[in-house]
């Protein structure tokens, strides 16, 4: 029995493999493409009356009011405290008889 055979089969599937890859590659590019074609199409569309909300005067985008900043502090407080445990730092281990693990591994034990 020869494993290794060169047929014309092979070669079909050899020649067959990589075009599939490639057309598919090519087909994921396309629709990409397409994608963004539509999302630029559909942003040239919309009114240009629409515009994000202005901030009230005398307000800034990274200003908070002292009831966030009290928010965020007791959350960070909470979480930070509450992901360690007390260890105590002792490991104890228990051996009682002698495990023969190795002796399946190796018959000579």
């Amino acid at each position: 029995m020869t494993v290794l055979t060169i047929t014309p089969t092979s070669w079909y599937i050899a020649g067959i493999s990589p075009c599939v890859v490639f057309a598919i590659l090519v087909l994921l590019v396309l629709v990409l493409i397409g994608f963004g074609f539509i999302a630029r199409r559909s942003n040239a569309n919309k009114p240009a009356g629409i515009k994000a909300p202005a901030l009230a005067p005398g307000k800034h985008a990274d200003a908070a009011d002292g009831d966030d900043l009290v928010v965020v502090a007791t959350a960070l407080y909470l979480y930070l405290n509450s992901a360690h445990d007390e260890e105590s730092g002792v490991i104890t281990i228990k051996n009682t008889q002698p495990s023969n693990w190795h002796a399946v591994l190796n018959p000579r034990f």
